[in-house]
Protein backbone atom coordinates (compact mmCIF):
# COMPACT_ATOMS: atom_id res chain seq x y z
CA UNK A 1 0.00 0.00 0.00
CA UNK A 2 2.81 2.40 0.91
CA UNK A 3 4.57 1.69 -2.42
CA UNK A 4 1.40 2.55 -4.33
CA UNK A 5 1.07 5.82 -2.45
CA UNK A 6 4.69 6.74 -3.16
CA UNK A 7 4.25 5.82 -6.83
CA UNK A 8 0.98 7.79 -7.07
CA UNK A 9 2.44 10.93 -5.43
CA UNK A 10 5.58 10.67 -7.54
CA UNK A 11 3.51 10.43 -10.69
CA UNK A 12 1.32 13.32 -9.56
CA UNK A 13 4.44 15.42 -8.88
CA UNK A 14 5.82 14.70 -12.37
CA UNK A 15 2.50 15.58 -14.04
CA UNK A 16 2.14 18.85 -12.09
CA UNK A 17 5.76 19.79 -12.76
CA UNK A 18 5.42 19.12 -16.48
CA UNK A 19 2.20 21.13 -16.79
CA UNK A 20 3.82 24.07 -15.05
CA UNK A 21 6.82 23.88 -17.42
CA UNK A 22 4.81 24.22 -20.61
CA UNK A 23 6.50 26.88 -22.63
CA UNK A 24 5.12 29.80 -24.57
CA UNK A 25 5.17 29.23 -28.33
CA UNK A 26 7.02 31.75 -30.42
CA UNK A 27 5.53 32.87 -33.74
CA UNK A 28 7.20 34.25 -36.85
CA UNK A 29 6.20 37.78 -37.79
CA UNK A 30 4.96 38.63 -41.28
CA UNK A 31 8.33 40.27 -41.95
CA UNK A 32 10.19 37.09 -40.93
CA UNK A 33 7.89 34.80 -42.91
CA UNK A 34 8.75 36.61 -46.14
CA UNK A 35 11.99 34.58 -46.25
CA UNK A 36 9.99 31.34 -46.46
CA UNK A 37 6.87 32.52 -48.26
CA UNK A 38 8.70 33.44 -51.47
CA UNK A 39 8.58 29.75 -52.43
CA UNK A 40 5.70 27.37 -53.13
CA UNK A 41 5.86 23.58 -52.92
CA UNK A 42 6.35 22.09 -56.38
CA UNK A 43 7.74 25.32 -57.83
CA UNK A 44 10.54 24.97 -60.38
CA UNK A 45 13.29 27.59 -60.44
CA UNK A 46 15.05 27.62 -63.81
CA UNK A 47 18.45 29.29 -64.12
CA UNK A 48 20.44 30.00 -67.26
CA UNK A 49 24.16 30.61 -67.29
CA UNK A 50 25.87 33.22 -69.40
CA UNK A 51 27.18 30.21 -71.41
CA UNK A 52 23.60 29.18 -72.25
CA UNK A 53 23.45 26.19 -69.88
CA UNK A 54 20.25 25.49 -67.93
CA UNK A 55 19.85 24.34 -64.34
CA UNK A 56 16.63 23.59 -62.47
CA UNK A 57 15.89 23.65 -58.76
CA UNK A 58 12.66 22.10 -57.50
CA UNK A 59 11.04 23.25 -54.25
CA UNK A 60 10.06 19.99 -52.55
CA UNK A 61 8.49 21.00 -49.28
CA UNK A 62 7.81 23.95 -47.04
CA UNK A 63 7.35 23.36 -43.31
CA UNK A 64 6.50 25.60 -40.38
CA UNK A 65 6.59 23.50 -37.23
CA UNK A 66 7.14 23.37 -33.50
CA UNK A 67 9.42 20.69 -32.07
CA UNK A 68 8.37 18.57 -29.13
CA UNK A 69 8.89 20.52 -25.93
CA UNK A 70 12.08 19.51 -24.10
CA UNK A 71 12.75 21.83 -21.13
CA UNK A 72 15.69 19.87 -19.74
CA UNK A 73 18.00 19.66 -22.75
CA UNK A 74 16.91 22.25 -25.29
CA UNK A 75 14.10 24.68 -24.56
CA UNK A 76 13.83 27.35 -21.95
CA UNK A 77 10.40 28.85 -21.36
CA UNK A 78 9.85 29.57 -25.08
CA UNK A 79 9.13 26.86 -27.64
CA UNK A 80 10.82 27.87 -30.90
CA UNK A 81 8.99 27.92 -34.20
CA UNK A 82 10.89 26.41 -37.13
CA UNK A 83 10.55 27.13 -40.83
CA UNK A 84 12.26 24.95 -43.44
CA UNK A 85 12.18 24.99 -47.24
CA UNK A 86 13.49 21.79 -48.87
CA UNK A 87 14.79 21.72 -52.45
CA UNK A 88 16.34 19.38 -54.97
CA UNK A 89 18.96 20.09 -57.62
CA UNK A 90 21.19 17.80 -59.70
CA UNK A 91 24.27 19.57 -58.27
CA UNK A 92 23.52 18.36 -54.72
CA UNK A 93 25.85 15.37 -55.02
CA UNK A 94 25.99 14.73 -51.27
CA UNK A 95 22.20 15.09 -50.93
CA UNK A 96 20.55 13.52 -54.00
CA UNK A 97 17.15 13.42 -52.26
CA UNK A 98 17.27 17.15 -51.46
CA UNK A 99 18.57 19.61 -48.90
CA UNK A 100 17.44 22.60 -46.85
CA UNK A 101 17.41 25.84 -48.83
CA UNK A 102 16.04 27.90 -45.93
CA UNK A 103 16.24 27.15 -42.24
CA UNK A 104 14.74 29.64 -39.83
CA UNK A 105 13.86 29.42 -36.16
CA UNK A 106 12.60 31.88 -33.61
CA UNK A 107 13.85 31.34 -30.06
CA UNK A 108 12.10 34.25 -28.33
CA UNK A 109 8.72 35.93 -29.02
CA UNK A 110 10.23 39.35 -29.67
CA UNK A 111 13.70 38.62 -31.04
CA UNK A 112 16.36 35.96 -31.71
CA UNK A 113 15.20 34.79 -35.13
CA UNK A 114 17.92 32.77 -36.85
CA UNK A 115 18.06 32.48 -40.68
CA UNK A 116 20.25 30.30 -42.87
CA UNK A 117 20.10 30.29 -46.67
CA UNK A 118 22.01 27.35 -48.12
CA UNK A 119 22.06 27.07 -51.90
CA UNK A 120 24.24 24.51 -53.69
CA UNK A 121 26.48 24.14 -50.61
CA UNK A 122 27.08 27.87 -50.21
CA UNK A 123 25.39 29.56 -47.30
CA UNK A 124 24.76 32.74 -45.42
CA UNK A 125 23.72 32.79 -41.78
CA UNK A 126 21.96 35.66 -40.08
CA UNK A 127 22.05 35.06 -36.33
CA UNK A 128 19.23 37.45 -35.52
CA UNK A 129 16.88 38.85 -38.17
CA UNK A 130 15.26 41.19 -35.67
CA UNK A 131 18.34 43.41 -35.26
CA UNK A 132 18.23 44.76 -38.82
CA UNK A 133 21.55 43.08 -39.63
CA UNK A 134 20.38 42.24 -43.16
CA UNK A 135 20.20 45.93 -44.16
CA UNK A 136 23.90 46.00 -45.05
CA UNK A 137 23.27 43.38 -47.77
CA UNK A 138 20.22 45.08 -49.26
CA UNK A 139 20.08 47.18 -52.43
CA UNK A 140 16.45 48.03 -53.24
CA UNK A 141 14.56 44.70 -53.07
CA UNK A 142 17.68 42.59 -53.62
CA UNK A 143 20.08 41.22 -51.02
CA UNK A 144 23.62 40.41 -52.17
CA UNK A 145 25.19 37.72 -50.00
CA UNK A 146 28.89 36.94 -50.23
CA UNK A 147 29.33 33.18 -49.74
CA UNK A 148 32.96 32.91 -50.86
CA UNK A 149 34.97 30.02 -49.38
CA UNK A 150 38.56 29.30 -50.35
CA UNK A 151 37.94 25.53 -50.46
CA UNK A 152 34.69 25.68 -52.44
CA UNK A 153 34.22 23.74 -55.65
CA UNK A 154 34.19 25.81 -58.85
CA UNK A 155 30.42 25.34 -59.43
CA UNK A 156 29.43 26.43 -55.91
CA UNK A 157 28.10 29.98 -55.54
CA UNK A 158 30.40 32.67 -54.23
CA UNK A 159 27.60 35.26 -54.38
CA UNK A 160 23.89 34.73 -54.00
CA UNK A 161 21.38 37.40 -54.99
CA UNK A 162 18.09 37.14 -53.08
CA UNK A 163 15.00 39.08 -54.19
CA UNK A 164 12.35 39.88 -51.54
CA UNK A 165 9.57 38.61 -53.81
CA UNK A 166 11.29 35.70 -55.64
CA UNK A 167 14.10 34.31 -53.45
CA UNK A 168 17.33 33.33 -55.24
CA UNK A 169 17.24 35.15 -58.59
CA UNK A 170 20.93 35.01 -59.45
CA UNK A 171 24.20 33.51 -58.30
CA UNK A 172 27.82 33.68 -59.34
CA UNK A 173 29.91 30.56 -58.94
CA UNK A 174 33.50 30.35 -57.73
CA UNK A 175 34.57 29.87 -61.36
CA UNK A 176 32.89 33.23 -62.17
CA UNK A 177 29.92 31.88 -64.12
CA UNK A 178 26.77 33.99 -63.71
CA UNK A 179 23.46 32.12 -63.41
CA UNK A 180 20.17 34.05 -63.58
CA UNK A 181 16.65 32.84 -62.98
CA UNK A 182 14.69 32.96 -66.23
CA UNK A 183 11.20 31.92 -65.07
CA UNK A 184 10.25 34.62 -62.58
CA UNK A 185 6.48 34.76 -61.90
CA UNK A 186 4.63 37.61 -63.56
Amino acid sequence: MQRRAIFFYSLLFVVITMTNCVSVRTKFSKQELKWIDVYKEGEALIYKSEKGELDTTLILKKEIIYPEYNPVEVHDKYLPQWGIVWYKNKNLGNHPEGDKLITMFKKHPKNNTYLNINYLYSSITILNLTTGSTAKYKHGKIYEFDTYRSKAKPNEPKKIFWHEDYGVIKYITHDDVVWERINLPQ
